[in-house]
């Protein structure tokens, strides 16, 4: 069915519809890294990998290709259309990961991982901006985003608890061939049931012709106060999540004994949920109640990043296996309540073209710094903490990146104070360019 021809945004059912498929891609994109993560230690044992391996693995060799690859493909889905985009990246995304089952050394493994990156660098940016073109209002945006970027705990929700069931039941290579084929329907759902947004067919050719200079998105989010505390700080958020996600499973194995099935099902049900009502909460709080007040958003962003280091803490020090648990559970809550509320106010820092290439900038420093080096670092320290610290070696190189959280939460709080004024500039460059 020609996009022209589709169901057009006006229609709320429809729009309901399009929320549900982009966050299942979201949730997609993220699904391969959680089922990596449960099966790090099968995976370092089955492959005889050390931890700093198993940390480039996790960071450096996914991070850069999904990084950098994400740049251009924005620029695509800025200036085309966004629903190709997504269809395709999805669809890559399903084929690269399916064939991890093949994989017998680190080599092949590391190839395994930069080819599922490339197919991951193009879902997020033209699905984050379709989202925001299909809610367009403040706080219906922020509602909308929050259940978007919800697709990361119901990733780890899926992965952890299936993921555990089909590494007991069919082992890691197979489990890594089933994940893959729901990408391959996804992609097919996206490119034929959903519709580019009417706005932008409209001015398709304009935006070709007129479309920002990659120097000139940069400067955007640089130049203005609270987008470039904003994305220092969510980049310093991120860090902290995505340098200690790849690792949590192997803790509690190491640490609490737990199976990888065990792990799975616990890990899963209380990330998962508790993330998925956190992010909700957060984008609820934000859009009901805060929707107009943006630097009480941030202020409240700054407070919840410093409440992260005693999250941690309870999960990384607590001696037994159900007090490490429960750890989880506030953790789990604060460390989702304010993604939302952040992409959305992200996007209206933003003049409408330069949505997707400047989330890509964002994803780019986030993936690199965050998704690259952080994994590594944590792998580098356990290595060095084994000789003296042993089995809680890994522990205590989780415990010493908590400390970024007290240094987004700085970035976060100086947004707040020039957020207000800054939106009124946005508003004003669109509605002239308008």
């Amino acid at each position: 069915m020609d996009a022209l021809n589709r169901p057009q945004v006006t229609i709320g059912p429809y729009k309901g519809y399009v929320l549900a498929v982009l966050t299942s891609v979201a949730t997609l994109n993220y699904l391969d890294r959680v089922f990596l993560g449960l099966a790090l230690q099968p995976i370092k044992m089955d492959l005889r990998l050390s931890d700093t391996q198993l940390g480039f693995l996790t960071g450096i060799a996914f991070a850069l290709f999904y990084a950098t690859l994400g740049v251009p493909i924005s620029r695509w889905a800025d200036r085309g259309n966004r629903v190709t985009v997504a269809s395709l990246a999805i669809g890559l995304w399903g084929l690269t990961v399916m064939a991890s089952m093949f994989v017998t050394n680190f080599v092949q493994l590391l190839l395994a991982r930069v080819a599922a990156a490339v197919g991951e660098s193009g879902c997020v940016p033209p699905t984050y901006s379709l989202v925001g073109d299909y809610f367009p209002k403040p706080g219906d945006r922020a509602r909308a985003l929050a259940v978007y970027t919800a697709s990361n705990p119901l990733a780890v929700l899926i992965g952890c608890v299936a993921g555990g069931w089909l590494y007991g039941q069919f082992g890691w290579r197979l489990s890594f061939l089933i994940i893959g084929i729901p990408g391959l329907l996804m992609a097919v759902m996206v490119k034929f049931t959903i519709c580019e947004t009417s706005t932008r067919l409209g001015r398709t050719k304009a935006v070709s012709r007129a479309m920002p200079r990659l120097a000139d998105v940069v400067g955007n989010l640089w130049h203005r106060n609270s987008s470039r505390h904003l994305v220092l700080g969510y980049i310093l958020f991120m860090t902290l999540g995505l340098g200690l996600t790849p690792w949590y499973a192997a803790f509690l194995m190491r640490n609490h004994g737990m199976s990888t099935a065990e792990v799975g099902v616990w890990f899963g049900l209380i990330v998962g949920i508790n993330g998925m009502i956190g992010m909700v909460l957060g984008g609820y709080v934000a859009g009901r109640w805060f929707a107009h007040d943006e630097p009480t958003q941030l202020r409240l962003t700054a407070a919840l990043s410093v409440l992260l280091m005693p999250c941690f803490a309870l999960f990384l020090l607590l001696p037994q296996k159900y007090q490490a648990l429960l750890g989880l559970v506030p953790m789990a809550l604060v460390f989702n309540c304010f993604s939302g509320p952040i992409y959305a106010l992200m996007q209206r820092l933003v003049p409408d073209g330069m949505r997707a290439t400047s989330l890509a900038i964002v994803l780019l420093l986030t993936n690199l710094i965050g998704l690259g080096l952080a994994p590594q670092i944590v792998g580098i320290l356990s290595d060095v903490f084994n000789s003296s610290l042993g089995v809680n070696s890994l522990r205590y190189a989780m415990l010493s990146m908590t400390v970024v959280a007290l240094w987004a939460a700085y970035h976060f709080w100086r947004a707040s104070q020039t957020v207000s004024q800054d939106l009124r500039e946005v508003g004003v460059f669109d509605s002239n360019s308008t």
